[in-house]
């Protein structure tokens, strides 16, 4: 087929298809990426969840300590 006799039309539509293509690869490409690093930040968000929790039921545990010891000593 000669590509010379495609009327303009169908040119234009081509390199419009085309840029489609390439902006949509490269929109993939980047949310992908977008997406791993998000991963990773929520990670470390819930690691350091954990650890605050941990923190909270020490304490929370060493309070009811200092209480009972008070009780004990106040009883």
């Amino acid at each position: 087929m000669d590509f010379s006799q495609l009327p303009p039309e169908m040119w234009v539509q081509g390199i419009f298809c085309a840029l489609f293509c390439w902006l949509l690869k490269f929109t993939m490409t980047e949310s992908k990426e977008r997406e791993a690093k998000l991963m990773t930040q929520i990670e470390k968000q819930n690691e350091t969840n954990e650890k605050i929790v941990s923190s909270l039921n020490r304490l929370e545990k060493d309070v009811m300590d200092i209480k009972t010891k008070g009780e004990m000593t106040n009883g």
